[in-house]
């Protein structure tokens, strides 16, 4: 499998994994053995032991329990980022957090305007220090400083 945790092996510290196509159809199981090899990971799961059993779960989702992550002061679950209203560093609406992404580089902010607004569009803004001051989970709130330029990251809609 790949893995989408930073670094790649942490997923391997977790014990048990929901195994399904999205959150709300999950299978739990116990992590017998899991360790890197090269780019991908590999997992051996309790009631998992035949190949067809292991092909079955091919395309899945795996997830873990949020009580089980830790995240330091300064990092952020994706998940408790999405809906997030955000405005730039002059207080303008610039919409809500639908997604992020991972390019490689950094991770980025994929923010749609909201219904409300006059333009209508989305913003695709890195999730880096230059750029995000400030992220209040209580208020739901991301403040960003648009640099010189990142006008280009916005794509209007019609």
């Amino acid at each position: 499998m790949f893995s989408h945790t930073r670094p790649v092996n942490a997923v391997a510290g977790y014990l048990r994994w929901y195994v399904g196509k999205d959150e709300s159809e999950v299978t739990e199981y116990t992590v017998v053995d899991c360790h890197q090899h090269k780019k991908r990971i590999l997992a051996k799961l309790e009631g998992i032991e035949t190949i067809e059993q292991a092909e079955d779960l091919k395309g899945m989702k795996i997830f873990v329990s949020e009580d089980e992550v830790e995240v330091d002061e300064d990092e952020f679950l994706w998940q408790d980022l999405i809906g997030c209203m955000v405005s730039d560093q002059y207080g303008n609406k610039l919409g809500e957090v639908t997604a992020l992404h991972e390019f490689g580089a950094q991770d980025n902010l994929e923010i749609k305007t909201t219904v409300d607004m006059e333009v209508s569009g989305e913003w695709l803004l890195p999730f880096i220090e230059d750029v995000v001051e400030l992220v209040d989970l209580d208020k739901k709130i991301i403040e960003v400083n648009l640099l010189d330029g990142m006008d280009a990251c916005f794509t209007p809609k019609s």
